[in-house]
C-alpha cells in the first residue's frame, strides 16, 4: 500500500514533481544554442572540401559558387581539396565535422553511390552522416560511335548490337567505373550484345575509338570530341543527361532517343547529419542564387557541364534511387567491395 501525504498525493509522486523544472530547463538549454547558432550565422569564414584534386570539375564548381557565397554571406568561402582514396578522405572528414554549417562538402554520386559497392569499410554513410543541401551541377556524357559502325541512330545502334553479337566493342575507363556501369545499364535494358574493353583513363579509350580499334564509348561532348564528329571520324548518338545541353543543341537525349535512361554524373553540395535546419535552408537559397547567376553559366558551358539546384529532400532521393539502379548492375559484373 503506498504511502499518502497529508494531501492525499503519493510521496513519491510528490517527490518527483520538483524534477520536472529542471527537465524543461534542461531541454530548453539543448535548443537554445542550435536557434542561436543558426540566427548568429555565418560569423566566421565557411571551408568547402572538394574530395579531388584541383582541376577537376568538383574543383571549378566549388570555386565558382564560393566567389557569390562569399559576397551573399558576408564571410569568405574557402575551398579545401582532400583528394584520396576515391574522395574517401575528404567525405569521411565532413562526416565528423562539427554540423554547424562551416564545414560543406561538394561530392556526387561517385562519393555516395559508388563508393558504397566498392569499398567494404566505408567510413561514412552516405543516407546517415549528411545533410544534403542542394544539386549543383550534371556531368552528362554522350554515347560516341566509330564511323565504321552502319547506324546513325540509337535505335539502330541497339537493333545492330543485337543482331551482330560480339562484333561491337565498347571502351571505358575501367571495371566499375561509370562509363563501365552506364553501359552495362544500356546492355541490360536493350539486350544488346557488346564487349567491354577497360582502359585506364578515357582518354586512352577515345584514342583507340577514333582510330577504330574500339566500337563505342560513353564520353563527354567537349569541343575536341565534337571536332571528331565534325570530320566525320565519329559520330554521336545520344546525350546520357535529362535534357539538351546549350553547347550541343542538335544532340538528343537517350529519352528523346527512344531511351529513358539518366546517365549524367551529378554532383551536390552537403553539409554534416544534424546541421540546424534554418542553416541548410540559408545555404541552399544561396546555392540557388549562385547556381542560377548568368556569369557561372559560361563556366558551367565551358566544362560541359548542366547547372543543377534542387531541394535538400531531392539529393537524398537520388541516392536511395540510383543504389537500387546500380545493384542489380553490380552484381552482375560481380564486382565486391575491397
Amino acid at each position: 500500500m503506498k504511502k499518502l501525504t497529508a494531501g492525499g498525493t503519493p510521496a513519491r509522486t510528490r517527490r518527483a514533481w520538483p524534477l520536472l523544472p529542471m527537465l524543461l530547463l534542461g531541454s530548453l538549454s539543448l535548443a537554445v544554442p542550435q536557434w542561436a547558432l543558426a540566427q548568429n550565422y555565418p560569423s566566421r569564414p565557411v571551408r568547402i572540401i572538394v574530395p579531388s584534386a584541383p582541376g577537376g570539375s568538383f574543383d571549378i564548381i566549388a570555386r565558382s559558387l564560393a566567389v557569390p557565397m562569399s559576397g551573399s554571406l558576408g564571410q569568405a568561402v574557402i575551398v579545401e581539396n582532400r583528394p584520396a582514396t576515391g574522395g574517401i578522405v575528404g567525405v569521411e572528414a565532413l562526416a565528423r565535422a562539427a554540423p554547424d554549417g562551416y564545414t560543406l562538402l561538394t561530392a556526387g554520386n561517385s562519393h555516395f553511390v559508388f563508393n558504397t559497392f566498392f569499398y567494404a569499410k566505408l567510413p561514412y554513410d552516405p543516407r546517415r552522416d549528411f545533410s544534403a543541401i542542394s544539386l549543383l551541377a550534371k556531368i552528362p556524357t554522350a554515347l560516341f560511335i566509330h564511323e565504321s559502325v552502319p547506324v546513325k541512330s540509337l535505335q539502330e545502334f541497339i537493333a545492330y548490337a543485337k543482331t551482330n553479337p560480339g562484333k561491337l566493342n565498347y571502351g571505358s575507363a575501367g571495371v566499375g567505373h561509370s562509363t563501365n556501369l552506364s553501359m552495362e545499364l544500356i546492355k541490360q535494358r536493350t539486350g544488346a550484345d557488346l564487349v567491354h574493353v577497360p582502359y585506364k583513363g578515357l582518354n586512352l579509350g577515345m584514342q583507340d575509338l577514333i582510330a577504330g580499334r574500339i566500337e563505342a564509348m560513353l564520353y563527354s561532348p567537349t569541343d575536341q570530341v565534337m571536332s571528331q564528329v565534325k570530320t566525320g571520324r565519329l559520330r554521336v548518338l545520344a546525350l546520357a543527361n535529362d535534357r539538351r545541353l546549350r553547347t550541343v543543341p542538335d544532340i538528343p537525349t537517350f529519352a528523346e532517343a527512344g531511351l529513358p535512361l539518366d546517365l549524367a554524373v551529378w554532383m551536390a553540395m552537403s553539409a554534416p547529419a544534424g546541421t540546424p535546419r534554418d542553416i541548410v535552408a540559408r545555404l541552399n537559397r544561396e546555392v540557388v542564387r549562385a547556381v542560377g547567376l548568368p556569369e557561372l553559366a559560361k563556366v558551367y558551358d565551358a566544362n560541359s557541364l548542366v547547372p543543377a539546384s534542387s531541394p535538400p529532400e531531392q539529393v537524398a532521393q537520388m541516392i536511395d534511387r540510383e543504389i537500387e539502379q546500380w545493384t542489380p548492375i553490380i552484381k552482375s559484373l560481380g564486382i565486391k567491395p575491397e
